[in-house]
């Protein structure tokens, strides 16, 4: 696996399926800012109450060859194997990044359990060998970084850019971030139970 992170910020995506797993996919979708299309027959509230927010569009209807056109990402969310497996061949003859939930066997890329402070994104992945560990591992995560921890890489993120903004050059800029970076950092991984 090579893992990245996507900007997917107003890139469409389509989701196949409005049950309760689909929403979960959708929310995530949402939080980096993508487009976001369902395509289903039936939505749970959830769904429902995304689409009448205008947050996301609803296509209700089952899901057919030539569905995934426009789009560059799909995710195939149905309970019905055969229908995410058409997704997942159409989405492979587009050349589209797929994702089927809970088949690892018919997706291109995996979905990692995430926790988020600020601009720090943690991924975490079993490559859907063990989704139950990868779970775990984000609660533990979670616990593990702390909620202020979002107000210290804020601290961080202005003495950054401050030293960027000195116009220094490389070495200098290292000895302000060994100086004025590096003291906050050492204390944010005590905190952290790290060294």
């Amino acid at each position: 696996m090579y893992p990245i992170f996507l900007k997917l910020d107003r890139v469409p995506c389509l989701v196949v399926g409005a049950g309760l797993v689909a929403a979960r996919k959708i929310k995530a979708l949402l939080a980096a800012s993508a487009l976001v299309t369902v395509i289903a027959p039936e939505a749970v509230a959830e769904i429902r109450s995304l689409v009448e927010g205008g947050a996301i569009a609803w296509r209700r209807k089952s899901y057919e060859e030539g569905d995934l056109e426009g789009f560059r990402l799909a995710i195939a969310a149905t309970s019905a194997r055969e229908v995410n497996r058409a997704v997942y061949r159409e989405a492979l003859r587009l050349g589209l990044p797929v994702n089927t939930v809970d088949d690892p066997d018919l997706s291109t890329f995996f979905v990692p359990a995430v926790v988020r402070r600020g601009p720090l994104t943690v991924a975490i992945s079993t490559a859907g060998a063990v989704p139950y560990l990868s779970r775990r591992l984000r609660e533990y995560m979670d616990d593990l970084l702390y909620p202020a921890l979002e107000e210290d890489l804020g601290r961080m993120q202005g003495i950054r850019a401050r030293i960027k903004a000195t116009g220094s050059g490389t070495e200098e800029q290292m000895q302000l971030v060994r100086e004025e970076l590096e003291p906050l950092i050492r204390e944010v991984l005590l905190r952290l139970g790290g060294r």
